[in-house]
C-alpha cells in the first residue's frame, strides 16, 4: 500500500512548473488571466451601472406603451450583470484552484 509521500510525488510529477520556448512561468500566466478578469468585471459593471441608469431614465420618460419593452430591457440588463459576475468569480474559482 502506497503512503501519502508516493501520491505527492506523483503531483509533484505531473505539475508544469515552467512553460516551454520562454521563461514565463505558469503562475504568470494565471495572474495575467485574474488580473484580465478584474479589468472585465470592473468595466463590465460600469458599462452595466450606465445601462440601467439610462434605462431607469427611458422608463420615466416613454409613453404607457413602451413601459413593458423598456421593464424587459432593465430585466435583461440585470440579468447580464449576473452573468458577468457569476462568470468572472467562476474563472477566480479555476485559477485560485491552479495556484
Amino acid at each position: 500500500m502506497k503512503g501519502q509521500g508516493d501520491k505527492m510525488n506523483l503531483f509533484n510529477t505531473l505539475a508544469i512548473q515552467q512553460l516551454e520556448g520562454g521563461t514565463y512561468t505558469v503562475d504568470t500566466v494565471l495572474q495575467v488571466i485574474k488580473q484580465i478578469t478584474d479589468w472585465a468585471i470592473a468595466i463590465g459593471m460600469s458599462l452595466a451601472g450606465v445601462a440601467v441608469v439610462i434605462s431607469f431614465i427611458m422608463y420615466a420618460v416613454v409613453d404607457v406603451d413602451q413601459k413593458p419593452r423598456v421593464k424587459t430591457r432593465i430585466t435583461q440588463t440585470l440579468v447580464g450583470i449576473g452573468g458577468i459576475i457569476i462568470s468572472v468569480s467562476l474563472v477566480n474559482i479555476i485559477i485560485r484552484l491552479f495556484s
